[in-house]
């Protein structure tokens, strides 16, 4: 058996749907409205979602990869995927949720699910294939979350406008890829729903804004009012929030940092299109 037959291979959820009213960026890139998703922009020679693509396929860890959001009629690519039916304008546990009833239907039942989203060209492969292996190394886990230093996103970003968790060994923003278990998708699909519609929210609405939307959401479980009162005072640990969170809402919750400013930009706000466009002109030459 080779080394790459011996490589656990995962699943790949590509979130390439659009909201149901258009954000600034889109309305400031496509006037016209000529693109059904942000995905579908052209950028530097292709499309957006073709950036991606090409990082996810070159990584020996990536399985298959299942877009939601377009379908064929939408996209034609080069590069082998599946196209799960679902709602583009959906929330993402719906999407979720439609997406692991698709693969239970083919008989696939994966450990783990990873989540891409299709706006971040400046994900390479090199951090695929970090996140990939960190969920090899820990097995069994629920909710695996990419995360890049906050002091590397504002050397490569300043201003970014990613909302920081500040714990007391690492102060983190959330990363382009994460990862989902069934049981996280079947049995938590209301928590889902509320964390990334809370981390969409919180992420790059407003520069500077706090994790108090968060914290206000995760306070409801009195099993975490302990690990908040350390947050607030600058004591918890990441592996505080891991262990008590986990335990609050019954999944095993694993933090991945990956130390590139690429990992963790993507495309929300009026000129990020053009700070990505300068920022990834730079790293190629």
């Amino acid at each position: 058996m080779s080394q790459t037959d011996s490589i656990q291979k995962y699943p790949v959820f590509l979130m390439c749907g659009r909201d149901a009213n258009r954000r600034k960026m889109m309305v400031e890139m496509d006037p016209e409205g000529k693109y059904k998703s942000k995905a579908l922009l052209p950028f530097l020679g292709k499309r957006l979602i073709e950036w991606q693509l090409e990082a996810l396929t070159q990584s020996p860890y990536v399985d298959k990869i299942y877009l939601l959001g377009l379908t064929e009629e939408d996209i034609s690519l080069d590069h082998s995927v599946s196209f799960i039916p679902v709602n583009p304008t959906a929330n993402v546990s719906e999407k979720f949720g439609q997406g692991l009833a698709f693969l239970e239907a083919q008989g696939e039942s994966p450990e783990i699910i990873v989540i891409s989203s299709c706006d971040a060209p400046g994900v390479h492969t090199e951090q695929v294939n970090q996140f990939m292996q960190a969920l090899a190394d820990h097995p069994g886990m629920d909710f695996v979350l990419g995360l890049v230093p906050e002091n590397v996103m504002e050397e490569a970003f300043p201003d970014s406008g990613r909302v920081v968790a500040r714990f007391r060994d690492h102060q983190v923003i959330a990363g382009e890829l994460y990862a989902l278990s069934p049981h996280m998708i079947h049995m938590q699909e209301t928590l889902i729903g509320k964390l990334n519609s809370h981390r969409r929210m919180i992420n790059r609405q407003k520069k500077r804004i706090g994790m108090g939307p968060m914290l206000k959401l995760v306070g409801r479980k009195p099993r975490t009012w302990g690990l908040l009162a350390k947050y607030g005072l600058g004591l918890a640990t990441l592996s505080d929030g891991e262990r008590t969170l986990g335990a609050a809402f019954d999944c095993r919750i694993k933090g991945v940092i990956i130390p590139e400013a690429g990992f963790g930009m993507d495309m929300d706000l009026p000129g990020d299109y053009q700070r990505l466009e300068a920022f990834i002109a730079q790293s190629e030459t």
